[in-house]
């Protein structure tokens, strides 16, 4: 299996979490199209024609780094994971390469600069057949006999999962649509647009003789005997799928005795989500080659074609509007049958949808296509490298989304056709002179040009059915053109100086300048510098001091596919008419977003099994990029500023205890904190995510993405105050109500194993951090969930607080007074999302992430007999939290800018799955 190469690097952040940069090669060659997820997520993205990915994660989460015939790879976040390493990209080698090599026996290291071996010698050169001994970067000698030459090899992977629901809301059982009428509970039917369930319980209820469009088993009345039948009951959970994903991958490929590599990948890739009538198929296939030319240089090529393909890509919020409509339908409602005998929706309100009709007529679609090609030369001679490289991507995306014909409280359908067109060129040159051991000079020249065309066009004003979706009376256009060529120079270099400052130690110091240049920026030019000083060896221990100072001046990406901001533009009780219709483009002369950093790096290797990490950092970031309104339209703007401090500790443990057997464990603890430090442009705040009335901001002095909604009415000693009804005050002015950033997060994972046996157990921890769950609040609303069916009957309750004169409250109250109208009962008279402040909850949780047992077969090198290695996983085993069904990571519209709010979210999933690999 190939090894995984990553250069990971920090760039923009947003609130609790950063914007990590990274890139993914083989050798030093790009891999584009591979994917990058954060793990039990479904936050992807995929790598671009120069192996170059962004993608939004915390500290604390894992990301996973995966392409077809590669060894997927599993990284975990957090500062020592992202700081640059002497200027290079981190090798992380597949764990069975490891195998191969590891022998518990006969280990040789000899000088620094020739890389040791760590393998059992006597059982490789007694081997007369020989050919070849490579040494790899990372310093490790790579044996090759003639069996590895001039055969065909195959590999075929697959890989099957299937996810399951977990964390659902819990819901009441017991009472039946309607709401009290002249001080009796009524039940009442979809023909009366009746959206509450507050009627009577169904076990009063029974099935008549008389059948209609909405109950063909017979229209609901008044139980008249004991002895009929009761209404059949729904459960809403019951409406989830489990996903199925089904993977698999072949590749094949064959190398010679000078060097010369052919290897073609392909897979393919069918799922599906939790939602009925869902899909979502993609492909991939490359071909490399690589073949030398000479003793000292060789050329590889790349070409690599993707197609993906998903039919509910929730491009227009319709994910979350099924997870509502099935939420708030009274239990007694079958929603199966989705149309009426007329084309109608048929639904137990005209105010709201169903979900099967939801997912039946769906609009929200996803497809993209992208190709890309990759040359790259590479010189070696002596100390002398040079590496040129030439690169074309070519991507086409097109998303559909609208609201089509019937839909509740859309008063007109319309539809969305959005397409974006790629183009990107890149020429690059790395040049290296390695004057001894850490001590090097390189500089490296990179020009780049990008297109991006996008044209969105709004279809609506239908006179009939027919007509839709493309065949409008009204149509609307938006087409823009972006451009960017970029020159980028850097020279960097590295020196060691010996027995300095004490005797003993290195001093390794390294400096790195870059001239950016870009057509796009404002001025055009943009200085960036990394420098560090590492001291080794510190008291005669394996003791590592490190202090890195880095200034970097980084432009905003021509797009930005983050789309959730849309939905600012409504408050929560216009959820239904949720519409993505506004883009975010960076302008032509656009300021850059600059950051300062400073590290502190302590390494101590106690022994061979055992190394602790401790980081220090700090960073001031300008001109943060944000979405900001004015006058319903929005801009991408750079109008925010933050600092942010944080430590980090890490232990790691990797003990051999006999030949067979052998465990390791990592540690890894995170604490930071950030602040907004300044806010332009005349704003007060700056709202990011969330709805108009409950939402995510940046406000100066208060932590990054803090949760403002409205609260109860206080006086100035923070007393509740009661109204002459007996209840509590809203106050609809808004207020901080919680940080969704945790007070610090830790992640714990072992590894066994035993012989051919693998099983690896990783754990999170996050402790601290608040949780906005509105869907419990909108489930109240609607007297769906559980607690207003327990609660709704409790009376003479007495609410603490004070009244509006200053006397201490004495006013007995019912939570649901028949005699009073609906709206009048505890969770109805606040409105659809409740008072906010209630729906604050603590994120704290601790989870056991994954779980994976793998089994790897025997390998013969002589005889180069099939070998296979099956893996069984479980992922999101167990989570024990706070908040009974709201999870800060489970981000509404899955975007991780939403974290902390929960508003019929996607369910949180656990997998179980396994992967066959079998070579030959």
């Amino acid at each position: 299996m190939k090894k995984l190469l990553l250069f990971l690097f920090t760039s923009a952040i947003g609130f609790s979490q950063s914007i990590y940069k990274g890139n993914v090669n083989e050798n030093g060659f790009p891999i584009p199209g591979a994917t990058i997820c954060v793990l039990n997520t479904q936050r992807c993205t995929t790598s671009d024609f120069d192996g170059n990915y962004s993608i939004e994660v915390r500290k604390g989460e894992q990301l996973q780094i995966s392409f077809v015939g590669m060894k997927t790879k599993i990284i975990k976040i957090s500062n020592q994971t992202f700081q640059e390493d002497e200027l290079a990209v981190k090798e992380l080698i597949s764990n069975d390469y490891i195998k191969k090599l590891e022998k518990t026996a006969d280990s040789a290291k000899v000088s620094k600069p020739s890389g040791h071996f760590n393998f059992n010698l006597n059982s490789y050169f007694q081997n007369e057949n020989i050919s070849r001994i490579n040494r790899k970067n990372d310093g490790l000698y790579e044996l090759k006999d003639k069996y590895d030459y001039d055969r065909l090899s195959f590999e075929i992977y697959h890989e099957y999962s299937v996810s399951v629901p977990m964390r659902l809301p819990k819901y009441q059982s017991l009472y039946a649509q309607g709401r009290s009428i002249n001080g009796d509970l009524a039940y009442q039917s979809p023909e009366t647009n009746e959206i509450f369930s507050w009627g009577p319980n169904v076990n009063s209820l029974q099935y008549s003789s008389n059948s209609s469009a909405y109950y063909p088993q017979g229209n609901i009345e008044n139980r008249s005997s004991l002895s009929s039948a009761p209404l059949q009951l729904y459960n809403p959970n019951r409406f989830f799928r489990n996903s199925q994903d089904n993977k698999i991958a072949f590749t094949g490929q064959i190398e010679n005795r000078k060097g010369n590599y052919l290897k073609l990948n392909f897979s393919y890739k069918t799922g599906n989500i939790t939602i009925p009538n869902t899909r979502n198929n993609e492909s991939t296939t490359s071909l490399k080659y690589f073949r030398t030319v000479s003793n000292n240089s060789k050329i590889e090529t790349l070409l690599t074609y993707n197609d993906f393909e998903n039919n509910f890509s929730n491009a227009n919020f319709g994910i979350n509007k099924v997870v509502f409509s099935n939420a708030v339908t009274p239990i007694h409602f079958d929603n199966k049958l989705s149309v009426l005998s007329n084309g109608v929706q048929r639904s137990y309100s005209d105010f709201e949808n169903n979900p099967y009709y939801l997912t039946q007529y769906n609009l929200d679609k996803n497809k993209s296509r992208t190709i890309s090609f990759n040359f790259n030369h590479k010189f070696n001679k002596g100390r002398v490298s040079n590496i040129a490289n030439t690169g074309f991507q070519s991507s086409n995306v097109e998303n559909e989304n609208g609201q089509p014909f019937y839909t509740a409280v859309i008063t007109e359908p319309n539809f969305n056709q959005r397409i974006e067109k790629f183009r990107n060129f890149l020429v690059s040159d790395v040049f290296k002179y390695e004057f001894a051991y850490s001590k090097y000079i390189e500089s490296k020249l990179d020009l780049r040009y990008q297109n991006r065309d996008l044209e969105r066009n709004f279809f609506s004003g239908y006179n009939s059915l027919e007509n839709f979706p493309k065949n409008a009376l009204a149509q609307t256009h938006f087409d823009i053109s972006q451009h960017r060529f970029e020159a980028f120079f850097n020279v960097n270099g590295s020196f060691l100086i010996e027995n300095a400052p004490f005797y003993n130690n290195e001093m390794i110091v390294r400096a790195s300048t870059d001239l950016n240049y870009s057509s796009t920026v404002k001025n055009g030019f943009m200085p960036s510098y990394f420098v560090s000083a590492e001291l080794r060896r510190l008291f005669n221990e394996d003791f590592t001091f490190t202090i890195t100072n880095r200034y970097t001046k980084t432009e905003p990406s021509l797009q930005n596919n983050n789309l959730n901001f849309n939905s600012l533009q409504y408050r929560l009780d216009q959820f239904n008419q949720l519409q993505n219709n506004l883009e975010l483009i960076t302008q032509k002369d656009a300021l850059t977003i600059n950051e300062n950093s400073i590290n502190f790096d302590l390494n101590y290797r106690i022994s061979s099994s055992w190394n602790l990490y401790l980081n220090y950092n700090f960073k001031k970031v300008e001109n943060l990029y944000v979405p900001l309104y004015a006058a319903n339209a929005v801009s991408w703007s750079p109008n925010v500023d933050y600092k942010q401090r944080g430590v980090e500790f890490i232990i790691e443990n990797l003990s051999y205890y006999n030949r067979n057997f052998r465990y390791n464990f990592n540690l890894n603890f995170t604490y930071y904190r950030n602040e907004v430090t300044a806010i332009h442009n005349n704003q007060s705040r700056i709202s990011f995510a969330g709805f108009a009335d409950v939402n995510k901001n940046y406000i100066v002095g208060q932590p990054l993405g803090v949760i403002v909604g409205n609260s109860y009415g206080r006086d100035a000693n923070q007393n509740i105050i009661i109204d002459a009804e007996g209840f509590p005050v809203k106050n609809l002015e808004p207020k901080i109500l919680g940080n969704p950033n945790p007070d610090f997060v830790v992640g714990f994972s072992n590894t066994f194993q035993y012989r051919h046996f693998s099983l690896y157990l990783g754990f999170d921890w996050s402790e601290g951090g608040k949780v906005w769950n509105g869907t419990q609040q909108t489930l109240n609303y609607y007297g769906k969930s559980e607690l207003t069916g327990e609660q709704r009957n409790t009376t003479n309750y007495i609410f603490e607080g004070i009244t509006q004169s200053g006397a201490v409250n004495t006013k007995a109250v019912s939570f649901y007074d028949v005699n009073q109208p609906v709206n009048q009962n505890l969770w109805t008279r606040y409105g659809i999302g409740g008072v906010d402040e209630d729906a604050i909850e603590d994120a704290t949780y601790f989870r056991l992430n994954s779980l994976k047992l793998s089994y790897k077969s025997g390998y013969n090198r002589t005889d180069k007999k099939s070998e296979f290695i099956i893996s069984f996983f479980v992922n999101n085993v167990f989570v024990v939290a706070k908040s009974k069904t709201a999870f800060g990571l489970n981000a509404m519209f899955n975007s991780i800018e939403t974290n902390g709010l929960d508003y019929f979210n996607a369910p949180m999933m656990r997998s179980f799955g396994s992967s066959l690999t079998f070579k030959f």
